[in-house]
């Protein structure tokens, strides 16, 4: 199933045309709850990065609705709060973008 035209639209205002592709592809590996809305949001929380875009992918696979907190504007904390929150985990997920899986004991 195709992203929505919004989607696609914010996706081109986001990303860089030479990764619209990618990002498409991307997006369309969750078909999970709230697919547009999860899309979207998992846009805007990237800041146009495709690494934070597959972070935040990732995420919405386990759990959307944190993913939809992070994405959207919630009512239960000030914007001031919301903003420094969707700030500090980028700044974690940027600093773990490329740190290897931890070995799995099987």
């Amino acid at each position: 199933m195709a992203v929505s035209p919004a989607t696609r639209q914010l996706c081109d205002a986001t990303f860089p045309d030479a990764e619209a592709a990618s990002v498409l592809s991307l997006l369309d590996l969750y078909a999970g709850a709230e697919r547009e809305r999860v899309h979207q949001a998992v846009v805007r929380l990237s800041g146009g990065r495709l690494g934070r875009l597959r972070m935040w992918l990732d995420e919405a696979k386990r759990n959307p609705e944190t993913v939809l907190w992070f994405g959207e504007s919630p009512s239960d904390v000030s914007q001031d709060t919301h903003a420094f929150g969707v700030e500090f985990i980028n700044a974690f997920l940027d600093r773990h973008l490329d740190t290897p899986a931890e070995p799995t004991d099987e």
